[in-house]
């Protein structure tokens, strides 16, 4: 795919075969990781906006509509479709009407009401996706994915926060893919896998079977069983070793397990799962490490378990947490 004609297409000046076969390359991963960086261009553009009261479509469910659209759809250039007054400012995103307005259609159509769990701080919830794949949400985390999938579809789901998924392999070997909010994509047929996606960071533990990490820049990483793979923000450091996948999800269960784990780690956690606030009296502390585990039943329980494994005086007051160092 050249530069130049995919010019010639955002411009509208492409002939109905090379429109057809710029759609056709968008259906590709590299086409898609082309539409995925010039979709997050345009949205982030300080000059974009949509008009009063419009609904703004999600630049992941618009690409996910122009997949499905993409071998059925048939160059049309009639004045109707330019008449469509209130789908214009879908063109900012494509940078051509036509292609804007058609895959909006089907993303109204394709798409009619996401389901969105999310579980308050400190609460574990299991969910049942509608392929029969479940779900074990941490605490503040939020989950969002379609209400239906029909045969034959991506199966794809939008993970913030923390969650083990146990994915089921369908006859028709449908991809099933979570997208994490730092771009980085997981796709797997079938396996166990926990996953952590914070805003400054990322965190992927396979369990069992295969999964393929993918990037905004469309790099790929092949994961076995027992590997962690952790990205910061941006998906652009990776670190990769050997863990034990049981310790990583043992939050689901009443005791909360650590493998040579530091205290900075626990702090981040009873930020993020637990929504506390962490003062540490000295910073060296942070640095100290620690295997064992401790009661995940409850705040308290996990604090008077960490002040015995660290040695610390832990204390809290409202929703602050107090590190002090034992006198």
């Amino acid at each position: 795919m050249t530069e130049a004609l995919l010019n010639r297409y955002f411009a509208d000046k492409t002939t109905p075969e090379e429109a057809r076969h710029v759609l056709d390359w968008f259906d590709t991963d590299a086409g898609q990781v082309y539409l995925n960086h010039r979709l997050d261009k345009q949205l982030g553009a300080p000059n974009w906006h949509a008009p009063p009261n419009a609904p703004t479509p999600d630049p992941d469910r618009l690409l996910a509509a122009i997949r499905q659209r993409a071998q059925p759809f048939s160059i049309d250039r009639t004045p109707s479709l330019r008449r469509w007054q209130p789908l214009r400012w879908a063109a900012a995103f494509l940078g051509t009407l036509l292609l804007a307005s058609g895959a909006y259609v089907a993303y109204r159509q394709v798409y009619p009401a996401d389901v969105l769990q999310q579980t308050a701080f400190g609460i574990i919830q299991t969910l049942t996706l509608p392929d029969g794949s479940t779900v074990t949400l941490n605490g503040n985390s939020r989950l969002r994915y379609s209400p239906h999938w029909e045969s034959g579809q991506t199966r794809q789901v939008w993970l913030d926060g923390e969650g083990f998924f146990r994915v089921r392999h369908q006859k028709s070997h449908e991809r099933f893919v979570v997208h994490l909010p730092n771009k980085l994509n997981i796709e797997v047929l079938g396996t166990q896998f926990n996953v952590m996606a914070r805003e400054s960071r990322a965190r992927v533990v396979l369990s069992s079977g295969h999964i393929r990490l993918a990037n905004a820049s469309g790099q790929q990483l092949d994961m076995q069983p027992g590997e962690l793979v952790e990205t910061n923000g941006k998906a652009q450091h990776v670190s990769r070793r050997r863990v034990d996948p049981a310790v990583d999800a043992s939050w689901q269960t009443t005791r909360l397990t650590f493998d040579n784990a530091s205290l900075a780690d626990m702090v981040q956690r009873l930020k993020d799962t637990y929504g506390l606030e962490v003062v540490v009296s000295d910073p060296a502390l942070l640095t100290q490490r620690f295997s064992g585990s401790v009661p995940n039943n409850n705040v308290t329980m996990l604090t008077d378990g960490l002040a015995r494994l660290f040695g610390l005086t832990i204390r809290r007051q409202g929703n602050t947490i107090f590190i002090n160092a034992t006198n």
